[in-house]
């Protein structure tokens, strides 16, 4: 991995600096201004006739894309609606360095004018996550994190940073977030019965809010039935950076962007099986899926 471009100080800091402006603005010039602004003949439908897409979301990517593109002497980005349009886009992922873009995590939210929506934009390097920031403008928050130097939240209002940290939790109250989503039809309803009754669920709609709720001890566990690299990037290196856990589901394997299937977030290793024992016990079959 190039861990070396984020090994010095005050090159964090400056890419720090200039990824938290760059998405305060494209919020502030584009998504805020459409946030409960969206005419009809601005939204479509993608995969599925729950999977939205919005003028601002593709508006906002092209600004993000185009102010990425050379940053740190890195030219190729991955960005999620692109990446729609492109369908051979896994030739990008095994680059030695590419951003990730998603300009509006949480878009079903976005357009039905709720407040749980963020822009996150990663760093990877062969795959694995080096460096990921969360913009969620209606707090303004900003979380990042570089890989073996913790986890932060900014407050953009005053620039105080804070550093998260995951704390110990109880076994015995178990709330999180997510969905089966992804997960094949035959196997998905008993791990959503199991989701509803071994733990109290609720609904985020959007993963890079999940991943700031888990950092800041708000909820336990994240669980979301497939994986995606914009999705998916922050969530991984922010919560372990915080000192939480993240691994695929099924077989405890590492995330990286090419990886298939479900995941799971959680505060410790403990509340990490547990939960998996919970959601997906030993006895059932989808313990042996193969994506």
């Amino acid at each position: 991995m190039n861990d070396i471009l984020i090994q010095n100080n005050e090159t964090r800091n400056k890419i720090v600096e200039y990824i938290m402006n760059l998405l305060i603005n494209v919020n502030k010039n584009i998504i805020l201004r459409y946030h409960k602004n969206l005419k009809s003949e601005d939204i479509s439908t993608k995969t599925s006739n729950d999977d939205f897409v919005s003028i601002a979301d593709r508006k906002s990517e092209e600004i993000i894309t185009k102010q990425l593109k050379g940053f740190l002497n890195v030219s190729d980005i991955l960005g999620e609606e692109t990446a729609f349009l492109d369908k051979q886009y896994d030739r990008y992922l095994e680059k030695s360095l590419l951003w990730v873009v998603d300009p509006i995590d949480g878009t079903k939210n976005y357009i039905n004018g709720k407040e749980n929506f963020c822009s996150m934009i990663s760093l990877v390097s062969y795959m694995f996550p080096i460096a990921t920031f969360i913009y969620y403008p209606l707090k303004n928050i900003f979380v990042y994190a570089f890989k073996n130097y913790g986890a932060f939240l900014v407050d953009t209002n005053n620039k105080i940073s804070t550093k998260l940290l995951v704390k110990p939790s109880k076994i015995s109250k178990i709330i999180g977030s997510g969905g089966s989503k992804g997960i094949p039809e035959n196997y998905r309803q008993s791990i959503l019965y199991n989701l509803k009754t071994s733990t109290q669920r609720l609904f985020i709609g959007s993963a890079g809010i999940e991943t700031i709720m888990l950092a800041k001890n708000e909820i336990q566990f994240i669980f979301h039935g497939r994986v995606t690299p914009w999705d998916h990037s922050p969530m991984d290196l922010i919560i372990k950076e915080a000192g939480g856990c993240v691994y695929m589901a099924i077989n405890k394997s590492r995330f990286n962007i090419k990886s298939k299937g479900s995941i799971l977030a959680a505060s410790n290793v403990q509340v990490w099986n547990n939960i998996r024992n919970l959601i997906i016990p030993f006895d059932n079959p989808y313990r042996k899926y193969k994506n």
